[in-house]
Formats: structure tokens, sequence, C-alpha cells
């Protein structure tokens, strides 16, 4: 029986580079990063471990992490320009290598920040094949992959709301293939990871956005798509893997 899931798998996907982990995946990573974060952020924090740490110079992974974090394609020619395109771009970037120990070579952690403290801290994995796991957002553990849609539910740890989710998509019917739940303690703030087999409405985000002790909910595309779905023109940059962000105030 094949292990393989896609064509994908065995010869990667169109990508500028050498190595579909070091360059494929972690430019998929900067989407997935950029994507929970909004939009682009002022202030970029880039820690590699491993294989990522000893060869991204040579494999082009810190042009490719920054590259996603700017909206940019796998396939981009533009890639080679990344810190140009950061300056321009007034994201500033600082790039760090650590000996930790990690579960795996390809590790990187990225910390995002904008005015107004927003802030972001993911750390993701790239696989092989351009695949990726996204392992840790905000300190709870949790796995991404972008294969397929998704939504991410900020909350208060209170009985009943993961119930309450479950059941506004129920109604819309839409189907749950992958649940994860994390939280920093009980009663504390918490993150419920929900990947379905369908994009959800706009409407739908806000039902559950609208449930008490809910702060915050991202809905997310499927990453793993081809062709690319970001405009490479030499005039316009068009991010199109847009997130849908709604808060409850």
């Amino acid at each position: 029986m094949s292990v393989y899931k896609s064509l994908f798998d065995i010869i990667g996907p169109v990508m500028v580079g050498p190595s579909s982990s070091h360059t494929a995946g972690a430019v998929r990573i900067g989407l997935v990063a950029r994507s929970i974060f909004g939009d682009t952020p002022e202030e970029v924090r880039i820690v590699l471990f491993g294989s990522f740490a000893h060869t991204y110079q040579g494999h082009g992974t810190d042009l490719a992490l920054i590259s996603g974090l700017l909206g940019l394609p796998t396939s981009s020619e533009k890639i080679r320009q990344a810190y140009d395109l950061a300056k321009a771009a007034n994201m500033e970037v600082v790039i760090e290598t650590s000996d930790d120990p990690t579960e795996h070579a390809n590790t990187v952690d990225l910390y995002l920040k904008s005015s107004g403290d927003r802030a972001l801290s993911l750390r993701g994995v790239s696989l092989g094949g351009s695949t990726i796991d996204i392992t840790r957002i905000d300190g709870f553990d949790i796995h991404l992959s972008g294969e397929n849609p998704a939504i991410l539910v900020f909350y208060k740890d209170q009985p009943g709301i993961i119930t309450q989710v479950t059941g506004v998509l129920a109604k819309v019917n839409i189907n749950i293939s992958n649940m994860e739940v994390s939280r920093a303690g009980k009663g504390a703030r918490a993150l419920m990871l929900l990947a379905t087999d369908g994009e959800i409405p706009a409407e739908t985000m806000e039902d559950i956005a609208k449930i008490n002790s809910i702060h915050q909910v991202i809905a997310l595309g499927a990453l793993n798509v081809e062709p690319d779905f970001i405009s490479d023109s030499d005039t316009k940059e068009e991010y199109s893997y847009d997130p849908q962000i709604t808060r409850n105030n």
C-alpha cells in the first residue's frame, strides 16, 4: 500500500531553491505564521535549530521563511530578494541559531511583533516534500499541517465551550476531520484547533466568536493547493491565503 497522499509527496512542489524541506517547507511555515498573525509583521525573530541552523545559508532557509512571511509562493523568483523585500515592507528581521535539542532536525521558532503590542510565537517543522507541522502556537502544543481548512479558537477554559463550537459547525453541515485542545491549565487560557472538510462561512465564524469566553477565532484555508494561489506580478503582490480573524470584543 502506498504511503503517499499525492504526487507532491514524491516530487515536491514547484519551487525556487535546492531543497523541499529547507525551501518550500520553510516558505509554507512562513505563510501559516503570517496568516495566523493576520498581516505582515513589523518585527520578526527567527530561531533555527538542527539542520536548519547548520545549513540555512546554503539552502536559503532564511530567504524562504522571510518570503513566506511576506506572502510569496514557493515558486516565486523573488525569494532570492527576500531581505530587500522585507526592508521595503518595513519588516525588521533577526536571524539566530540554537544548539538546543528538538524532536525534528528542521525546526524553527518564529516570533512576530507589530505596533499595539500585537505578538505571536510559533514553532514549525519541515517534514520533507514541502509538508509541514506547526507544533506550537503562543505556547500551546498543537499540530497544524495546513492540508485542510482549519479554525483556531482562543478561549478561556470553561465547561461546554467545545460542545457549543462543534454545535455551531454541525448546524451548517461542516464536518470536523480532526480536533485538538491545548490549555495552560484548568480554567485558564486555551486553544482549540478544528480541521474541517470545507471552508467555514464568515457568518459561522461570527456565531462562534459570540460564544461566551471565546476571545478570538481564526479561520485558515487549505495551504497545500497547487498551482500557487498568490500573484507573483512585478507590480503587485496579491496575498490571497487570507485568514478570517474574528474577535469577540
